[in-house]
């Protein structure tokens, strides 16, 4: 080579090789440049630029270049903020040795990781360090002597490099020429070697690091550009063109990892980097670069990929056309295939998830890390993806979240099912405040809380001296019910069962309990108040039913709020039953003060009629002996006695029947009580015809039930023309016994009057020819104290008719 520079000593070769490299440089690739050299250096995984920006001793460093390990994962290592903080603030080098991080799962079992080296050397400043420069190295053993002071050297080139003024060439040369003779030193010690490659002749000039890192004897030059690719494997051979042409065509920066294959036999990693230069019609007439041995650091970097392969979170890099250029085993089992090296993201499962592609485009376009939740097509399991940019392109975090989001699920769902299940005791609360009686709680239970568990129906159920009343029911079996009431509690069942536990009992099927009373598939709450058993409340389903926890913890607080209510609702019954019963009470009392005063006046009144009339003749026969026909007289006398003594024995029989019904009652066969009564009654002004059904039964006291035949047969012989017909029929549920004259009739407005006492009316009767007055009204309080029912009807066709219903007896 005929270059100036080519007869100049090895170190101002190397220094001028240096300068032109970086000559036209931005900041971030004078940075990068810098870092190149001193990783090849050192052998390292990683190494950084941190920046300043304020004062040492308050600014926060800021990482705004690093090379190896993604930065996002630099950012979040603590350890490595520690030390740069400290270069800063004491404006010395530091070396600390750390752990290198590996994500791992706390499930899986504990990976060792790797022990590195940190070494931070401040970039020196007018006032204070601008930034600090550090190598992350493999291994816990220190940089050498050597090494420490070419970083150093490095650090104060790259200060003065960034501070001066890159006018001209001339410029850099002058302040090139002017640095620190350290920097001379440093360079020459290290194993990066640079190189010069004339594009338009082919000629490349390696100078001795870069012979020795290539392995080439330097007694074989000149060389060019075929010796330079028979040193490149056959596999790197197409990768290290393609960077070549890439860089000759867009004037941009080349930069290259291949194995090279030694004369001696030997192959190694090395890293190539170079800068073109151009003729003043732009044209690329040269190369210049560095070249240095990375197989050190490369056998470093895989077993960083080697932890991050087999670490439990998903890892993968994409490059900037989103093609895979690394993926750990479990990226692998996500993307879906065996070899997805090369392959677009976006071609892949993962292209189906449209927010995960337009976040990845978010964050490599805004050079920003990005954080979101996605569900997998693959596994359809969640996953926390962090997407964070590095230079060549995106890496993709994946730790899977299904458990923690399921958790969350559950957690949301029980604060949620917590908020609503006490809004709804609140609601109830405030209804069950409003219900005063026992059918008031029904009816809120009905309404409140049967619909909220899909149940079918309700009973409450209260205990007594031993047995079960239904207090209330809402869409219950009837049949149920009735079994219930008035029965004594079974020894084995679902309903003794609960009471004895003093807890809910959810009975999923009927098969569970199949003795006792058949509740299926219920509920069933006991309802205790403070010392006693209140009763319970069976809330009860149409299907079988397996209960939650939450509707158990729900139910088991229903049945507290139904026992307070019912508490309260039985106070409230009790006392407005005590309370009616005192207004009957007084209503009776009166009516039975206003009867026996009304009683008493037409008692007298009749009493003192007859006796008037007695009297009268008694006195005439006293005064006028000789015109006194003495059987005439004792004819009329014996009438009044015997009118007397009806009264008396009609009066007395009102008054036992007023005091008790004190007679035992027993069944009768009502066609032949009336066959019997009226077969005794003698000679009657009229026929008496009957129409019995047979077979007619009702518990009744005979003798009772014979004077109201009795009355009705005597009231209808006075009023009938010429008939009187006696009827018996069953009738819904009760017996109905009829009496039918072919009279007059009784008028509409007196057909309850002639039901009192000692009533007539003046159409039909006189005290001459009628009756006490007292036999309807005995006739109608026998049959009210049999719970049945006596009143007047106008027949088809004339007269009147008298119908008695009384209860039947029961079947059973």
């Amino acid at each position: 080579m005929n270059e100036p520079w080519a007869v100049a000593s090895e170190e101002d070769e190397r220094l001028r090789v240096l300068a032109l490299a970086s000559a036209g440089l931005g900041e971030i690739e004078v940075l990068k440049y810098a870092l190149d050299q001193a990783v090849a250096d050192l052998g390292a995984l990683s190494g950084m630029v941190h920046w300043s920006g304020a004062p040492a001793s308050s600014g926060e460093p800021r990482l705004v270049v690093a090379t190896g390990l993604p930065p996002a994962e630099l950012r979040e290592w603590g350890e490595i903020r520690e030390v740069i903080v400290r270069a800063l603030r004491d404006g010395a080098p530091v070396c600390a040795s750390a752990a290198l991080r590996v994500r791992r799962d706390k499930r899986d079992e504990a990976v060792t990781p790797p022990a590195v080296t940190l070494t931070a050397v401040p970039l020196p400043g007018r006032d204070a360090p601008i930034g600090v420069l550090s190598v992350l190295s493999l291994g816990s053993a220190k940089p050498s002597g050597r090494q420490q002071a070419f970083l150093q050297s490095l650090a104060d080139w790259l200060a003065l490099r960034l501070a001066r003024s890159s006018a001209d060439s001339d410029t850099r040369r002058q302040w090139w020429h002017a640095a620190d003779s350290h920097l001379r030193q440093a360079l020459k010690a290290t194993r990066i070697g640079s190189w010069d490659w004339n594009i338009l002749t082919g000629e490349l000039y390696w100078d001795e690091p870069a012979l020795t890192v290539l392995g080439i004897d330097p007694g074989t030059a000149p060389h060019n550009t075929d010796s330079w690719v028979s040193l490149i494997h056959p596999e790197d051979h197409p990768r290290v063109m393609i960077a070549t042409e890439e860089a000759l065509r867009t004037r941009g920066l080349y930069d290259v990892e291949y194995r090279a294959c030694r004369p001696d036999g030997t192959m190694g990693w090395v890293q190539e980097r170079g800068h073109l230069v151009l003729d003043d019609a732009g044209e690329p007439v040269r190369m210049i670069g560095t070249v240095w041995d990375t197989t050190e650091s490369r056998a470093a970097r895989e077993s960083v990929s080697r932890a991050l392969r087999y670490m439990s979170d998903a890892f993968l890099a994409v490059d900037r056309d989103w093609r895979v250029t690394f993926v750990n085993l479990d990226a692998e089992r996500l993307l879906g295939v065996v070899d997805p090296y090369g392959q677009v993201l976006w071609d892949l499962p993962a292209g189906k998830l449209h927010e995960l592609q337009a976040s990845c485009r978010r964050a490599a376009a805004e050079r920003v890390p990005v954080g979101l939740e996605v569900q997998w097509p693959t596994d359809q399991r969640w996953y926390q993806v962090r997407l964070v940019p590095v230079p060549d392109g995106l890496t993709l975090y994946l730790a899977d979240v299904t458990e923690k989001r399921l958790r969350d699920a559950e957690r949301a769902a029980a604060e949620r099912a917590a908020a609503e299940r006490a809004a709804w005791i609140q609601e109830l609360t405030r209804s069950f405040g409003d219900a005063v009686t026992a059918c008031d709680l029904v009816r809120v239970v009905a309404e409140r809380a049967l619909p909220a568990f899909g149940a079918a129906g309700l009973a409450i159920l209260t205990i007594d001296h031993g047995r079960l009343h239904v207090a209330g029911a809402f869409n219950y079996p009837a049949d149920i019910l009735r079994r219930l009431e008035n029965q004594t509690l079974p020894e084995r069942s679902a309903l003794s069962d609960a009471l004895r536990s003093r807890a809910p009992l959810f009975i999923t099927s009927e098969a569970e309990y199949p003795d006792g009373p058949h509740l299926g598939p219920s509920a069933i709450l006991p309802l205790l108040v403070p010392g006693q058993y209140t009763g319970c409340c069976v809330i009860s389903f149409d299907r079988p039913r397996r209960f939650s926890s939450e509707e158990r913890t729900a139910l088991t607080a229903l049945s507290g709020l139904v026992s307070q209510a019912l508490a309260r609702a039985r106070l409230y019954d009790m006392e407005r039953t005590r309370v009616q019963e005192l207004e009957r009470l007084e209503a009776w009392l009166t009516e039975s003060l206003d009867r026996e005063r009304r009683f008493t006046t037409d008692a007298s009144h009749e009493l003192r009629t007859p006796l008037a009339g007695l009297r009268a003749q008694l006195e005439e026969a006293q005064l006028h002996p000789d015109e006194t026909d003495l059987d005439e007289l004792l004819e009329h006398a014996l009438g009044d006695v015997d009118r007397l003594q009806d009264i008396a024995a009609d009066l007395l029989l009102l008054a036992r029947l007023g005091a008790d019904l004190s007679a035992t009652p027993e069944r009768v066969d009502l066609a032949r009580l009336i066959e019997t009564e009226v077969s005794r009654r003698g000679r009657d002004r009229h026929p008496v015809r009957l129409r019995l059904e047979p077979g007619v039964l009702i518990d009744a006291v005979p003798q009772q039930l014979g004077r109201v035949l009795t009355n009705l047969l005597d009231n209808a012989q006075r009023h009938a023309e010429r008939d009187v017909e006696v009827g018996l029929r069953r009738s819904g549920g009760s017996a109905e016994l009829t009496v039918t004259d072919d009279g007059l009739g009784v008028p509409e407005a007196e057909r309850e009057h002639i039901f009192e006492r000692f009533a007539r009316l003046d159409t039909a009767r006189s005290r001459g020819a009628g009756g006490t007055g007292l036999g309807l009204a005995i006739a109608r309080d026998i049959a009210r104290a049999h719970r049945g029912t006596l009143h007047v009807e106008h027949p088809p066709a004339c007269g009147a008719r008298f119908v008695l219903r009384l209860p039947l007896t029961d079947p059973g």
